[in-house]
């Protein structure tokens, strides 16, 4: 028993470091916007650079949050049912969807975003959308470690619902 609380304390952690660190990013995110609007209320145009900027550190924070997201459990919910039923039912409805839909999914995910980051870095990918072309595959890592790690943290809060419906209790 001591060793499962170990496992779920240790992704908990990684989790919390994770989300902490990704969070330090809204900052060069709103310094960035904000210069950009200075500069369009000066000049009449924003730079060239700020719209992939935005998208790429706007997209990360969002990414790499999830994990965070899921250990605080702020995901979305529909809270008019699952707020009212007892432990063991919460806990059966989180298994039941985790390996129907969590899993499954975010499994085909992490797996095909992997090949998408490789190739990117084999061709050195750069922005299609931008007179810039900044490169992307920096930020195409970004998407399957950002799984990986709400994987992770969806491993520990699906242990945790099943421990409570086998056992009534949180572990």
């Amino acid at each position: 028993m001591k060793a499962f609380r170990l496992f779920l304390r240790v992704i908990d952690s990684v989790s919390e470091w994770s989300g902490k660190l990704v969070a330090w990013i809204i900052i060069p995110l709103i310094v960035g916007m904000v210069f950009s609007t200075i500069v369009r209320f000066a000049l009449g145009h924003s730079p060239l650079w700020t719209y992939d900027f935005a998208y790429m550190l706007g997209g990360s924070f969002f990414m790499l949050g999830a994990a965070y997201t899921l250990r605080l459990r702020y995901h979305v919910r529909i809270d008019m049912l699952y707020g009212r039923w007892p432990p063991r039912m919460k806990a059966a409805i989180d298994v039941f969807f985790g390996l129907l839909f969590f899993f499954p999914i975010l499994i085909w995910l992490w797996l095909h975003s992997i090949e998408h980051a490789m190739f990117s870095w084999q061709i050195k990918e750069r922005a299609v959308e931008s007179v810039l072309r900044s490169i992307v595959y920096p930020f195409k890592t970004v998407i399957p470690v950002a799984i990986l790690l709400l994987l992770l943290q969806g491993v520990a809060e699906f242990l945790r619902s099943l421990f409570a419906l086998v056992r009534g209790r949180e572990p």
